[in-house]
């Protein structure tokens, strides 16, 4: 993760370094891995997106669904089923 910021999003890279670098010292009192995770899970995705970054499709669809329109999409009810719209 690191060398990919480095690479495709240095002023990025500077904010994940602090925060895992915080992550790690917090976990050095109690052994608590849960905060590095967190940081991982946070910067991962940043990441990904990085290195593929969306399509037109994709950002078009993002924008739809912003805007409250999801048809022809499906969302999970409470129950745990799939409703189209």
């Amino acid at each position: 993760m690191r060398a990919v910021l480095a690479e495709l999003a240095p002023d990025d890279l500077v904010e994940f370094e602090a925060e895992f670098r915080i992550a790690l010292a917090e976990t050095d009192d109690d052994f608590d891995l849960a905060r590095v995770q967190a940081v991982i899970d946070k910067w991962w995705g940043r990441a990904y997106l990085r290195m593929h970054p969306p399509t037109e499709e994709e950002r078009a669809l993002v924008a739809r669904v912003a805007a409250g329109d999801v048809s022809g999409l499906y969302t999970k009810t409470s129950d745990g089923q799939w409703k189209s719209h």
